[in-house]
Protein backbone atom coordinates (compact mmCIF):
# COMPACT_ATOMS: atom_id res chain seq x y z
CA UNK A 1 0.00 0.00 0.00
CA UNK A 2 1.36 3.37 -1.04
CA UNK A 3 2.43 5.92 1.56
CA UNK A 4 1.21 9.46 0.94
CA UNK A 5 3.40 12.52 1.30
CA UNK A 6 2.13 15.43 3.34
CA UNK A 7 1.75 17.71 0.32
CA UNK A 8 -1.11 15.81 -1.39
CA UNK A 9 -4.04 18.28 -1.50
CA UNK A 10 -6.95 17.78 0.86
CA UNK A 11 -8.28 21.34 1.05
CA UNK A 12 -11.34 20.97 -1.19
CA UNK A 13 -11.99 24.70 -1.27
CA UNK A 14 -8.63 25.27 -2.97
CA UNK A 15 -9.65 23.10 -5.95
CA UNK A 16 -13.44 23.25 -5.75
CA UNK A 17 -14.28 22.95 -9.44
CA UNK A 18 -11.82 20.12 -10.05
CA UNK A 19 -13.01 18.36 -6.89
CA UNK A 20 -16.69 18.53 -7.90
CA UNK A 21 -15.82 17.19 -11.34
CA UNK A 22 -13.85 14.31 -9.84
CA UNK A 23 -16.60 13.35 -7.37
CA UNK A 24 -19.37 13.59 -9.98
CA UNK A 25 -17.67 10.89 -12.05
CA UNK A 26 -17.55 8.41 -9.16
CA UNK A 27 -20.62 6.20 -8.96
CA UNK A 28 -19.54 3.66 -6.36
CA UNK A 29 -17.31 3.66 -3.25
CA UNK A 30 -15.36 0.83 -4.87
CA UNK A 31 -13.90 3.41 -7.26
CA UNK A 32 -12.24 5.19 -4.32
CA UNK A 33 -8.71 4.40 -3.16
CA UNK A 34 -7.51 3.76 0.39
CA UNK A 35 -3.89 4.52 1.21
CA UNK A 36 -1.71 4.83 4.30
CA UNK A 37 -1.13 8.42 5.39
CA UNK A 38 1.08 9.85 8.08
CA UNK A 39 -0.39 10.75 11.44
CA UNK A 40 0.55 14.40 10.77
CA UNK A 41 -1.27 14.41 7.43
CA UNK A 42 -4.40 12.89 8.99
CA UNK A 43 -4.31 15.47 11.77
CA UNK A 44 -4.19 18.30 9.22
CA UNK A 45 -7.29 16.88 7.56
CA UNK A 46 -9.04 16.56 10.93
CA UNK A 47 -8.27 20.17 11.83
CA UNK A 48 -9.92 21.33 8.62
CA UNK A 49 -12.87 18.95 8.28
CA UNK A 50 -13.70 17.21 11.59
CA UNK A 51 -16.39 18.76 13.79
CA UNK A 52 -14.08 18.79 16.84
CA UNK A 53 -11.36 20.82 15.03
CA UNK A 54 -8.77 19.23 17.29
CA UNK A 55 -5.66 17.11 16.69
CA UNK A 56 -5.21 13.82 18.47
CA UNK A 57 -2.02 12.88 20.29
CA UNK A 58 -1.54 9.12 20.51
CA UNK A 59 1.89 7.46 20.67
CA UNK A 60 1.00 4.35 18.69
CA UNK A 61 -1.20 5.02 15.69
CA UNK A 62 -2.16 3.97 12.18
CA UNK A 63 -3.95 6.33 9.79
CA UNK A 64 -5.56 5.87 6.38
CA UNK A 65 -6.78 8.28 3.73
CA UNK A 66 -9.73 7.87 1.38
CA UNK A 67 -8.92 9.26 -2.07
CA UNK A 68 -10.90 10.31 -5.10
CA UNK A 69 -8.28 10.83 -7.77
CA UNK A 70 -5.67 13.13 -6.24
CA UNK A 71 -8.03 14.39 -3.54
CA UNK A 72 -8.09 13.08 0.00
CA UNK A 73 -11.77 13.03 0.91
CA UNK A 74 -11.56 11.29 4.26
CA UNK A 75 -9.32 9.95 6.99
CA UNK A 76 -9.67 7.12 9.48
CA UNK A 77 -7.31 7.22 12.46
CA UNK A 78 -6.60 4.38 14.88
CA UNK A 79 -4.56 4.65 18.04
CA UNK A 80 -3.49 3.00 21.24
CA UNK A 81 -6.49 3.17 23.61
CA UNK A 82 -6.44 5.99 26.13
CA UNK A 83 -7.89 3.69 28.78
CA UNK A 84 -5.92 0.91 30.49
CA UNK A 85 -8.80 -1.05 31.99
CA UNK A 86 -12.25 -1.72 30.68
CA UNK A 87 -14.26 -4.49 32.39
CA UNK A 88 -15.04 -7.26 29.93
CA UNK A 89 -12.34 -6.26 27.43
CA UNK A 90 -9.19 -5.26 29.33
CA UNK A 91 -8.59 -7.60 31.10
CA UNK A 92 -8.48 -10.31 29.81
CA UNK A 93 -7.04 -8.64 26.70
CA UNK A 94 -4.08 -6.26 26.75
CA UNK A 95 -4.56 -2.60 25.76
CA UNK A 96 -2.34 -3.13 22.71
CA UNK A 97 -4.78 -5.79 21.48
CA UNK A 98 -7.60 -3.23 21.46
CA UNK A 99 -6.76 -0.29 19.18
CA UNK A 100 -9.34 2.48 19.16
CA UNK A 101 -10.93 4.06 16.09
CA UNK A 102 -10.36 7.61 17.27
CA UNK A 103 -11.28 9.74 14.26
CA UNK A 104 -13.41 9.11 11.19
CA UNK A 105 -13.92 12.13 9.00
CA UNK A 106 -15.05 12.58 5.40
CA UNK A 107 -16.05 15.56 3.30
CA UNK A 108 -19.65 15.97 2.18
CA UNK A 109 -20.94 15.04 -1.27
CA UNK A 110 -19.17 11.70 -1.61
CA UNK A 111 -20.92 8.55 -2.93
CA UNK A 112 -23.44 6.78 -0.69
CA UNK A 113 -21.98 4.12 1.65
CA UNK A 114 -18.45 5.50 1.23
CA UNK A 115 -17.89 5.70 4.99
CA UNK A 116 -18.86 2.09 5.68
CA UNK A 117 -16.76 0.95 2.71
CA UNK A 118 -13.83 2.95 4.07
CA UNK A 119 -14.09 1.69 7.66
CA UNK A 120 -14.55 -1.92 6.57
CA UNK A 121 -11.42 -1.79 4.42
CA UNK A 122 -9.40 -0.10 7.18
CA UNK A 123 -10.39 -2.79 9.68
CA UNK A 124 -9.00 -5.43 7.35
CA UNK A 125 -5.78 -3.49 6.76
CA UNK A 126 -5.33 -3.00 10.49
CA UNK A 127 -4.72 -6.70 11.06
CA UNK A 128 -1.26 -6.43 9.52
CA UNK A 129 -0.51 -2.70 9.88
CA UNK A 130 -1.22 -2.54 13.62
CA UNK A 131 0.93 -5.62 14.17
CA UNK A 132 3.82 -3.97 12.33
CA UNK A 133 3.58 -0.83 14.47
CA UNK A 134 3.07 -2.45 17.89
CA UNK A 135 4.28 -6.03 17.53
CA UNK A 136 0.84 -7.15 18.78
CA UNK A 137 -1.96 -8.54 16.63
CA UNK A 138 -5.25 -6.72 17.25
CA UNK A 139 -8.03 -8.78 18.78
CA UNK A 140 -10.65 -6.07 18.45
CA UNK A 141 -11.18 -2.40 17.61
CA UNK A 142 -13.16 -0.12 19.91
CA UNK A 143 -14.82 3.22 19.29
CA UNK A 144 -17.13 5.67 21.05
CA UNK A 145 -20.30 7.17 19.60
CA UNK A 146 -20.99 10.65 20.99
CA UNK A 147 -24.76 11.08 21.29
CA UNK A 148 -24.41 14.73 22.32
CA UNK A 149 -23.22 15.49 18.78
CA UNK A 150 -26.22 13.80 17.18
CA UNK A 151 -24.62 10.48 16.24
CA UNK A 152 -26.64 7.27 16.55
CA UNK A 153 -24.05 4.57 15.87
CA UNK A 154 -25.28 3.79 12.33
CA UNK A 155 -21.76 3.57 10.92
CA UNK A 156 -20.81 0.99 13.55
CA UNK A 157 -23.87 -1.13 12.89
CA UNK A 158 -23.12 -1.02 9.16
CA UNK A 159 -19.57 -2.30 9.71
CA UNK A 160 -20.34 -5.16 12.14
CA UNK A 161 -19.37 -3.48 15.39
CA UNK A 162 -21.27 -4.70 18.45
CA UNK A 163 -22.74 -2.39 21.06
CA UNK A 164 -20.78 -2.90 24.28
CA UNK A 165 -22.08 -0.45 26.87
CA UNK A 166 -23.02 3.14 27.64
CA UNK A 167 -20.35 5.27 29.21
CA UNK A 168 -20.00 8.77 30.63
CA UNK A 169 -16.94 10.70 29.57
CA UNK A 170 -15.70 14.23 29.02
CA UNK A 171 -17.94 16.44 26.85
CA UNK A 172 -16.77 16.84 23.26
CA UNK A 173 -16.10 20.60 23.58
CA UNK A 174 -15.73 21.25 19.81
CA UNK A 175 -13.07 23.76 18.82
CA UNK A 176 -11.58 23.93 22.30
CA UNK A 177 -8.92 22.10 24.26
CA UNK A 178 -9.82 18.61 25.37
CA UNK A 179 -10.96 18.40 28.98
CA UNK A 180 -8.00 16.22 29.84
CA UNK A 181 -5.56 19.09 29.33
CA UNK A 182 -7.60 22.11 30.25
CA UNK A 183 -10.78 23.17 31.98
CA UNK A 184 -13.70 21.83 30.02
CA UNK A 185 -16.56 24.32 30.28
CA UNK A 186 -18.91 22.52 27.89
CA UNK A 187 -22.38 21.98 29.31
CA UNK A 188 -23.35 19.31 26.76
CA UNK A 189 -24.30 15.87 27.97
CA UNK A 190 -21.40 13.44 27.76
CA UNK A 191 -23.22 10.12 27.34
CA UNK A 192 -21.53 7.93 24.77
CA UNK A 193 -21.98 4.39 23.48
CA UNK A 194 -18.98 2.11 23.24
CA UNK A 195 -18.87 -0.22 20.24
CA UNK A 196 -16.45 -3.09 19.65
CA UNK A 197 -15.45 -4.87 16.46
CA UNK A 198 -14.14 -8.35 17.25
CA UNK A 199 -11.97 -9.99 14.61
CA UNK A 200 -13.02 -13.41 15.89
CA UNK A 201 -16.59 -12.84 17.05
CA UNK A 202 -17.14 -16.52 17.97
CA UNK A 203 -14.39 -16.33 20.58
CA UNK A 204 -16.24 -13.53 22.39
CA UNK A 205 -19.83 -14.78 22.17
Amino acid sequence: MENIKDDIPFSVTMFENEFKSTISNIKSPKELLIKSVSHGYANKFVLQHHYLKRKIYIAKNVSYGLFAGSFCIGVCMFGYPVWREYPGIVPPLLPAQCPELIRLCTVSGIPKNSESFFVGACLRLMLSDWTKITGVKPDCVTSLCDHSMGFDGAIYKATNFSFFRKTIGRPANPGKAHGKWGKNTSVMKSEKSMYVYFYDRKRHD
